[in-house]
């Protein structure tokens, strides 16, 4: 098993998924259809994150598939794309979590709130003192945290009704304890 990511790396791993929760919402609403007003609001958001991504130091930080949509056009995200995007708030909330800059998780059929976790981000006014100010909690909460998102994700996965909302969550948020116990397993 690989050693568990650094708090610097869960820090820029957190800042990536909260640029990504943004665009993903921004592609949501330029699905809808064609607007000039938003597409020129689309555009300027774009500039400011791609700016925004080299100044932090975050390209390294992204995977080939985040690379190609940020790269991307505003609206040529397919709607999976989007869709995964925005469910990318339940791994955003684990790892601030796991920085304890979220006191606890949310039960299991509850779903992070994207302001309450942009604000948690940006309560600490720059970068810098949000990366700063992270600490990783024990392997034995990440543990805990894993085999209860884990045995929910077994339970219903390929589920239908309640149980999709509850196995997407679950999913989520394995995906990312997954990365946080073990560097090399996919990145939350």
């Amino acid at each position: 098993m690989s050693p568990r990511p650094t708090q610097a790396e869960v820090s820029d791993r957190a800042l990536v998924l909260y640029a990504l929760i943004r665009r993903a919402s921004i592609e949501s609403v330029l699905e809808e259809g064609p607007d000039t007003r938003r597409v020129a609001q689309a555009e300027r958001a774009k500039v400011e994150t791609d700016r925004w991504l080299v100044r932090e130091s975050l390209n390294g930080a992204l995977t080939p598939i985040e690379r190609t949509l940020f790269e991307g056009a505003n609206g040529s995200w397919p709607h999976e794309a989007i869709a995964d995007g925005l469910w990318r708030k339940e791994s955003l909330g684990v790892l601030l979590w796991a920085l304890e800059h979220v006191d606890s998780l949310p039960a299991i059929d509850e779903e992070f709130e994207v302001e309450v976790l942009n604000q948690r981000i940006r309560s600490y006014g720059n970068e810098s003192s949000f990366r700063a100010n992270g600490r990783l909690r024990s392997d034995g909460e990440l543990e805990a945290a894993w085999h209860e998102a884990d045995a929910w994700l077994a339970a219903t996965e390929g589920r239908t009704g309640e149980d999709v909302t509850i196995a997407s969550i679950s999913a989520e948020r394995r995906r990312a304890l997954s990365w946080l116990r073990e560097r090399d397993a996919e990145p939350a």
